[in-house]
């Protein structure tokens, strides 16, 4: 069996696996309307909000593409800060909604800072919107979300949407406390669920945005106001909106809660930094270069620099043939600099990040790269342990 070592998707459950076998149900009526509930109700847990939140039958991208279209109209300012590949997504599809993008950029490998927002709102008052990623998984970079949403605070009229899709679930996100407008997520990461769910929590003051807008939302399925809609008058019966919804993939999401909330939040997330410190020192004790550094490094994926004249491509296909562990390469400017390693929801353990040290240090060493084999499990063991 392929273990899934990469940033999403990733390891399911066997019981999360059971839910997607069950026999079918219909995506109304009671029994439905008690799943819904049940799968809001702990998502708002995690989500740590009161707002409104929705649950789309599409991947988080989906999430991306309604929050920029409902936070600006064509023509209107949109900041897109932009640290990699899903920063430039964010700009691709403001684009497509023609709003007039502003980009505050920080190089690959460094984070968003609350510094350069507020620089950058001050520069264009003309802003309506900022769009962040927090967990950079091209880079393997975590920016301070505090920190830039007390910048954001400052601009108050600025709706503010934040790209959490691959740290929710494995990382403290206050929603509220925070004061994002737009939060989102999908099921296939630090959830611990199959692909296929997009989550997304809007706030109050994001609502009476939509409400004033000069022209209402171009779209359907991805329109919140026809969301809502049909949440009011299909309350008991069909309230996830006017579409089918995927009710095996929800059952495997309500499973996959349950077994967040079981743990515990506060264990789940100091899981998620232990597993990450433990992984970077033996990273390090195997004579190997992290690609960021420990302040703003990533709490759910490493990105590990290859030594001098290691192809990475090499190196992860022959990990997955001989130790059947599938890791990521580098995207965008990474793509042939760095292996990226997932450790996020059940594969932030040792039971999964053991074997994929000692597939590192044996495939690095039969390519040739000078390795300190076996010191990587010793100080991974003796990290995780403290």
């Amino acid at each position: 069996m392929l273990k899934l070592m990469i940033p999403g998707p990733t390891e399911v459950s066997s019981a999360v696996r059971e839910e997607m076998g069950r026999p079918m149900q219909p995506h109304y009526g009671p029994q439905w309307c008690e799943l819904y509930d049940q799968v809001i109700d702990k998502l708002k847990q995690i989500f740590r909000t009161e707002n409104d939140l929705y649950v789309l039958a599409a991947t988080s991208s989906s999430t991306m593409e309604l929050a920029v279209s409902h936070a600006v109209e064509p023509g209107e300012s949109i900041l897109i800060c932009n640290n990699g590949v899903f920063g430039d997504r964010f700009t691709e599809m403001a684009e497509w909604h023609d709003a007039r993008v502003i980009t505050s950029r920080s190089e690959y490998g460094y984070p968003i800072t609350g510094e350069q927002i507020s620089k950058a709102l001050q520069e264009h008052p003309e802003v309506k919107a900022l769009a962040v990623v927090h967990n950079e998984s091209s880079t393997a970079v975590e920016s301070n979300l505090q920190e830039i949403m007390q910048a954001a605070a400052t601009y108050p009229k600025v709706l503010t949407i934040v790209d959490c899709v691959s740290s929710m679930g494995g990382v403290d996100i206050p929603t509220d406390e925070l004061g994002i407008d737009y939060c989102l997520s999908g099921s296939q990461k630090c959830f611990g669920a199959p692909a296929g769910l997009g989550f997304i929590s809007v706030s109050p003051k994001a609502w009476e945005r939509i409400t004033d807008r000069r022209e209402a939302v171009r779209g359907w399925y991805l329109n919140l106001s026809v969301l809502r809609q049909y949440r009011e008058k299909w309350i008991k019966w069909h309230p996830q909106g006017p579409n089918t919804a995927p009710v095996s993939l929800y059952r495997a999401l309500n499973q996959a809660l349950d077994e967040i909330l079981n743990e515990g939040l506060d264990n789940r997330f100091a899981r998620h930094t232990q597993a990450r410190d433990a992984f970077r020192a033996a990273v390090r004790a195997m004579g190997l270069e992290l690609y960021v550094p420990d302040r703003w490094a990533s709490r759910t994926l490493t990105a590990v620099c290859l030594p001098q004249g290691i192809d990475g491509s090499k190196l992860r296909e022959k990990i997955e043939k001989r130790h059947h562990i599938l890791l990521a390469g580098g995207l965008g400017a990474t793509a042939d600099t760095v292996v990226r390693v997932g450790h996020l929801a059940r594969t932030a353990t040792p039971e999964y990040l053991l074997p994929t040290i000692v597939a590192l240090e044996e495939e690095l060493a039969t390519l040739g790269a000078k390795i300190n084999i076996g010191r990587g499990e010793a100080a991974f063991r003796e990290v995780f342990r403290q």
